[in-house]
This record gives C-alpha cells, sequence and structure tokens, in this order.
C-alpha cells in the first residue's frame, strides 16, 4: 500500500472546522463560516431519540468540506455505548460496523447524498470530524466511494473511535484512498471499542478493528480526557507544521491486535 502525504495546513483548516461543529451545537445552530466559504447547508441528525445540530457543508470555488461533530450530549453518549455491530448497509459485503454510529449517520445520510449530488463534482471534497464525529465522517466518506459520486474525495478525521470489522476496515481502505485518521498517542478513543469485546446479550464476540492511514503525534496533557479534546489535536497539528514529527502509518496494527498476534503465535 503507497505512502499517502498529509497536507497539514489543510487539516488544520479541517480541525477548525471540527471546532465549529461544537459552537454549532452550543449555539442552537451558529457557527462561524470560514473566510472565503459559503454555507451550502447546516445539518441535524438523530442520536437515539432526538435530531441535534451535528454538523455543516461549506464551499469555495474549489472545495467542499463536511464537517461532524463529536459527542456531546446524553443521547450521543447512549449511541456511542451501543457497541453491538451491524451490516454495512449501503454497498455489497462492507462488513460490518458500529450500531450507535449507523444509526446516526443513517438518520441524516439521504440529506447529505441528495445535497452533495446536486454540488460541482469536480470540486475537491472533504469530509471530517472529530471523535463520534469522525467516525460519521469515515461512514459519509465510504458510502460516496461506493458510489463514485466525488472522483477527488479526502477524509479527515481527529481522534475517532474504531468503527467496524476487519471486512469493514479492508473494504474502506480498498475504496477510501485518500484517508487521514489522526490519531494522538495519548488519546485512548481511538484504541476503543476494544479489540475484541464479549457482547453477553447474543453470546457472541465483537471484532473492532481501525481503519487504515494513521497518522499519528504524541502530546500529553497529563490528563486523558484533555489529551483527547481538539486543543490537543491543535498542538499536535502545530508540531507536524513545525517539524515534521508525525509517523506516517501504512502497515497499522492496533495494539490489541498486535497482542491477539503475540497470544496465538
Amino acid at each position: 500500500m503507497k505512502l499517502l502525504k498529509m497536507d497539514v495546513d489543510e487539516a488544520i483548516e479541517l480541525l477548525k472546522c471540527c471546532q465549529e461543529t461544537y459552537v454549532q451545537w452550543e449555539t442552537d445552530g451558529s457557527f462561524t463560516v470560514p473566510s472565503g466559504y459559503n454555507i451550502i447547508a447546516a445539518f441535524k441528525a438523530k442520536a437515539l431519540t432526538d435530531f441535534e445540530w451535528f454538523g455543516f457543508i461549506i464551499e469555495n470555488e474549489k472545495k467542499v468540506i463536511v464537517a461532524f461533530r463529536g459527542t456531546k450530549s446524553d443521547l450521543d453518549w447512549l449511541a456511542d455505548l451501543k457497541i453491538e455491530q451491524t451490516e454495512f448497509p449501503y454497498g455489497k459485503d462492507c462488513g460490518l460496523v458500529h450500531a450507535g454510529f449507523l444509526s446516526i449517520y443513517s438518520s441524516v445520510r439521504n440529506e447529505l447524498l441528495t445535497i452533495l449530488k446536486a454540488v460541482d463534482s469536480k470540486k475537491r471534497l472533504c469530509v471530517t470530524g472529530h471523535s463520534l464525529g469522525g467516525a460519521l465522517a469515515t461512514l459519509l466518506g465510504f458510502d460516496i466511494a461506493l458510489q463514485k459520486i466525488f472522483p477527488s474525495l479526502y477524509v479527515y478525521t481527529f481522534g475517532m473511535p474504531k468503527i467496524g470489522n476487519r471486512a469493514f476496515k479492508h473494504k474502506y481502505d480498498e475504496c477510501v484512498n485518500n484517508s487521514f485518521r489522526i490519531a494522538n498517542l495519548y488519546d485512548l478513543v481511538p484504541l476503543l471499542p476494544p479489540y475484541s469485546i464479549e457482547y453477553k446479550p447474543l453470546h457472541i464476540q465483537l471484532e473492532y478493528v481501525q481503519v487504515h492511514h494513521g497518522k499519528t503525534f504524541a502530546v500529553s496533557t497529563g490528563n486523558m480526557v484533555k489529551n483527547h479534546k481538539i486543543e490537543a489535536y491543535f498542538e499536535g497539528l502545530e508540531k507536524m507544521k513545525i517539524n515534521n514529527e508525525y509517523t506516517p502509518t501504512y502497515s497499522y496494527k492496533s495494539r490489541d491486535e498486535e497482542q491477539q498476534i503475540k497470544d496465538s503465535s
């Protein structure tokens, strides 16, 4: 697999958009549009029972950005904990994905695809999100890649959790060529859910594997929660920009997978 070169300036621009999705939620829909961009749409998605502000779509002459926010409300947390897996329903043989993440994505999917199909497909499309938003961005990016809506598709995620099993990972890696999963090595969220979980209601083992193309940095705030915050990711990206300090991963195995390999050897 080829080694991808990430545009750090673009990553910083997209992380700023992710930051505005939290502002959008906190202010009931208001957010600052980056200079040079116009709003195409702001959208809500359903977290279990209620529709909430979850992001926006903006564009300039050359680029379209779809930004998703991460976990904020109690319902978001409950969706995060809905770890049972279900088949990804928008393509053939796409593996199993986190039911809670898929439920939120499915609630807004038709709206997003209708909007994006009306946009100039010659533009560069960047789909981004932080934390839970990264999971939603990955699902949308995968969906768009399967449908071949935008030839120039880029997915940037920050501190996102695992989404699905090995079959999903392989299909995603095969279909989404320009995907950058940015993670702080001191952030625990990208390691969750664990590689293997016993799902007692159905007496089955669930498998969770991270998608490929990981870009990592090391920023420790001394606090596990703050290590996951957007501020830590801004600091990490600035380190990348100044010192080119990142680890481009093209043969990524999570710590859980490495341990499983050792245990089976």
